[in-house]
């Protein structure tokens, strides 16, 4: 083994101990605050807010794999009362009994599953306008080159319903004679 993985290995198992200690720490004073602990344990409070994160995001990842866990095996009970519900089936019909009993547990998987939650769509739409910038190239008396902004146009574009349909070919044509631009 070589010394830099020996040493990262190191490193890596202070960080356990030590978030194990912070851990207990906050169980036994959960107000401590994040100079205290990184008094206790020798390193800065950079450190410890780093490792209160970990412990925080460590915790809610494991809640909702509980959470998951549990809902999995509720809905897999259930099934198994629909499956009980349907054994009282006579000459192919259920009782109105039964048939309440199925749309309550249906109400209840459904509320667990969260397939009554509304889906919601976000379409964002950015109107940016559009601009184009004039310049002349050129050089100067010196010889020199020479880049100067000659004028700015700017477009806003509009809503599609609103837009300007066009059903001619735009062409460049000769400009008119009479401008004496």
């Amino acid at each position: 083994m070589t010394a830099p993985t020996q040493y990262l290995r190191d490193l890596r198992e202070q960080q356990t101990h030590r978030r194990l200690g912070v851990a207990k720490a906050l169980r036994e004073s959960p107000n401590a605050t994040n100079v205290e602990l990184a008094k206790m344990f020798g390193v800065t409070r950079d450190t410890i807010a780093l490792d209160r994160r970990f412990l925080m995001e460590n915790l809610k990842e494991r809640t909702m794999t509980e959470t998951e866990l549990l809902r999995a095996e509720l809905v897999q009970k259930l099934d198994g009362l629909v499956a009980e519900v349907e054994k009282h089936r006579k000459d192919g019909k259920l009782s109105l009994g039964a048939i309440d009993q199925v749309l309550s547990i249906t109400k209840a998987v459904i509320e667990l599953t969260g397939a009554r939650k509304p889906v919601v769509e976000k379409h964002l739409h950015k109107h940016t306008p559009i601009s184009f910038t004039t310049s002349v190239v050129g050089r100067d008396a010196d010889g020199n080159h020479v880049n100067r902004k000659v004028g700015t146009f700017s477009v806003t574009p509009v809503p599609f319903a609103q837009a300007e349909v066009i059903t001619e070919p735009l062409t460049l044509e000769a400009g008119d004679p009479n401008d004496n631009r």
